[in-house]
């Protein structure tokens, strides 16, 4: 994330400084249940107690995205723009170029597999959706079709713990696979499809750097579901965590011939079919 407050709106202002609306991968992510939370937090130490981990959980993340794409950050120019506001966070990268949109989102979908990652270590799950569009976004200013696309997508349509793409980034990089820059972006691994057939992020992958997986990083990620489970007693949210179980086992089942795996890492689950998908594994795009 930027380093400086007046970073962050570096890609959305002219020279003169004044906002501009540009084409951008745009996201919009929000902690699942994070209402709830406030709610059950009705005194002062509870209340307090749940500031702190916030704040841990977004410090780690940032410094977690910081230093795990330490060199995407160097070589790209300084001018994406993000925004923290309660518990939402609004990402967005424009782009000059349609051959650079490609780059631009794999960019931002690194930075939401790393920022998914270290929140749900964190018990803090992510909800969200990524696209491609208009938005303005600095210091004074949010604003954008794209951002309220993501918006609507993360409130009606993403329900588990899971951040979609929506059509316009979706078309994107289905021309990006086509075309074979999926290969050199790693695009493949990025993203996968679940069973309604939305792509949604491949937040796990960001376990896997140089093709090493830190299985200590997937027992966090395993006891963090547990852990939620079992303070969950609405009806209506068990549904949430169970889904978060499958796509972890999945990641599990892609990975099981890698150094270092053993069954322990899996959870333990009555119902193991799954019908989530890597997109680089082949077969019809859809």
């Amino acid at each position: 994330m930027p380093d400086h407050p007046q970073d962050a709106s570096r890609g959305y202002v002219d020279v003169d400084g004044h906002p501009r609306l540009r084409s951008s991968i745009v996201g919009f992510l929000d902690i699942m249940g994070f209402s709830q939370a406030i709610e059950h937090s009705r005194d002062h130490c509870e209340g307090q107690v749940l500031v702190d981990r916030i704040v841990s959980a977004l410090n780690d993340a940032r410094g977690y995205v910081r230093r795990s794409l330490a060199e995407e950050f160097a070589a790209l120019p300084p001018n994406w723009g993000v925004k923290f506001f309660s518990d939402n966070l609004v990402v967005g990268y424009p782009f000059e170029e349609p051959g650079s949109a490609a780059l631009a989102a794999r960019f931002i979908l690194a930075c939401s597999q790393r920022y998914q990652l270290r929140m749900a270590v964190s018990g803090f799950f992510i909800r969200g959706a990524l696209t491609e569009g208009l938005l303005c976004l600095t210091d004074d200013i949010i604003f954008g079709s794209a951002l309220l696309e993501c918006y609507h997508l993360e409130s009606r349509t993403s329900i588990v713990p899971r951040v979609i793409l929506a059509e316009p980034l979706k078309m994107l990089l289905s021309d990006a696979i086509a075309t074979g820059q999926a290969s050199s972006h790693g695009l493949g691994a990025a993203i996968c499809r679940d069973i309604d057939g939305w792509w949604f992020v491949n937040y796990l992958e960001a376990a896997r750097e140089q093709g090493v997986i830190d299985w200590e990083l997937v027992a966090a990620h395993k006891r963090s579901i547990l852990e939620s489970l079992a303070g969950v007693k609405r009806h209506d949210v068990l549904p949430k965590y169970g889904w978060a179980c499958r796509y972890h086992n999945m990641f599990c089942h892609w990975y099981r011939d890698s150094p270092g795996y053993s069954d322990q890492y899996r959870i333990e689950r009555a119902d193991e079919t799954s019908v989530i998908d890597r997109i680089g594994d082949g077969g019809t795009i859809v």
